[in-house]
């Protein structure tokens, strides 16, 4: 009988010992009421809200070739050089126009040089015709003396004087008009090259581009395109650097205004979704020193993108305004976003993996020092890893966030030990 009772004692003992050993490796958490957050965590990028794109300038050029570029993230000043390019095809022109305009004013100096020979041969003969009438005048004084066969041609010779000094009057007129013409012509010429060959100086002088304000140079892409040419294909667009190959009034760089900045963040389709308009947000700048500063959503695109082709997730962006330390975040530079989707203060929060559904009823286990209780609860919101609970919890319970053995699971009284 002694031995019987000493069985039946250590086997007690061994019992016992079993469910503190699994009491004890039933993780468990001490509910306290808190302030519920949902928030959707988001990776993005800081860029200006305003920026001055620098374009190449517009010129009679097929194409043009960086010859010198600042590099991207240069702080440069006003009137610095940003960009200097080149331009065979202005080169060639404004040489065409040097020549011409050397010719023009060389063909101009001849016609004058001309004008003015013709112009004193015209004196000349005029000169000589009057003189010979004066001759003819002096030769009539004595034509009364003479007889008349001579008389008669003394007078024809006279009025073919006069005849030959209209004519020359009226060609020396003619020529006067002639000469003014052409001058101003071959002048209108010289003024249209001249007008030609600055307007390509100017253009030649264009291609050293100067930046219009303070900032920090940053990329610029455009679209490539493509093109076939006597000497070959090649592309345009893309991100510029020395040695591209650019058009008229293409992109080259950004300049940005550092005063005011912007995130720009992909979220995917779910949580794009939750996102509303002037949400908080709260924004992480790891590469500046981690600095901390808030925001709000401003901005959400309607049109979503895929990340790659071989998924079918989409994303969307979003754009959060930065409410401080715009000068201190670089465009270009990442950032981490927390956006604030909804909050709840002084409520029950449990975490999400301590909820089970036992006979489609939210279930949570509490621990009563002994063993641990089903409780049988409603919930609210929720995200990944809380859940607020709006009945069947004060917030002052110790709750199992694993499943308990079914052994260390309270069973529910009957009627009759009540």
């Amino acid at each position: 009988m002694k031995h019987i009772f000493i069985c039946a004692f250590l086997l007690l003992l061994f019992c016992t010992s079993c469910k503190k050993t699994q009491q004890v490796n039933v993780v468990t958490y001490d509910l306290k009421k808190g302030d519920f957050t949902e928030k959707v965590h988001a990776s993005g990028t800081i860029e200006a809200v305003k920026v001055l794109c620098i374009s190449s300038p517009r010129v009679w050029a097929n194409e043009l070739t960086v010859k010198k570029l600042v590099p991207n993230g240069t702080y440069v000043k006003k009137g610095d050089t940003v960009c200097i390019l080149e331009s065979a095809d202005l080169l060639e022109v404004n040489e065409s126009f040097s020549e011409r305009l050397k010719t023009t004013k060389s063909n101009l100096e001849k016609l004058e040089a001309d004008n003015a020979l013709n112009m004193s041969m015209l004196m000349a003969q005029v000169e000589k015709n009057e003189a010979q009438m004066s001759i003819s005048q002096l030769d009539s004084i004595q034509m009364k003396f003479a007889p008349p066969a001579k008389q008669k041609i003394l007078t024809l010779e006279l009025q073919k004087s006069k005849i030959e000094r209209d004519k020359l009057k009226k060609k020396l007129e003619a020529q006067k008009n002639i000469d003014q013409s052409e001058i101003r012509q071959m002048k209108s010429r010289i003024i249209q090259d001249e007008n030609r060959a600055n307007m390509i100086a100017d253009q030649i002088k264009s291609l050293t581009i100067l930046a219009p304000r303070d900032g920090m140079i940053a990329p610029a892409e455009s679209r490539i395109m493509m093109f076939i040419s006597s000497e070959g294909s090649g592309s345009f667009g893309g991100e510029v650097k020395e040695g591209s190959k650019l058009y008229s009034e293409m992109p080259i760089v950004n300049l940005p205004d550092l005063n005011e900045v912007q995130v720009s963040v992909e979220v995917p389709e779910n949580d794009y979704k939750r996102i509303e308009k002037d949400q908080r947000v709260s924004i992480l700048v790891d590469a500046a020193g981690k600095l901390t500063t808030t925001g709000v959503v401003r901005m959400k695109s309607m049109a979503g993108k895929r990340s790659n082709s071989d998924t079918k997730i989409k994303t969307y962006e979003v754009i959060v305004s930065v409410d401080s330390c715009h000068l201190r975040m670089t465009p270009g530079l990442s950032a981490e976003c927390e956006i604030l989707i909804k909050q709840v203060k002084d409520t029950v929060v449990i975490p999400t993996l301590a909820i089970y559904v036992r006979d489609s009823l939210k279930t949570v286990y509490i621990y009563n020092g002994i063993d641990f209780k089903p409780v049988t609860i409603e919930t609210g919101l929720s995200n990944s890893s809380e859940t607020i609970v709006t009945k069947g919890l004060t917030g002052t319970e110790t709750v199992a966030l694993m499943e308990p053995p079914h052994n260390l699971i309270e069973k529910p009284k009957k009627k009759s030990d009540e």
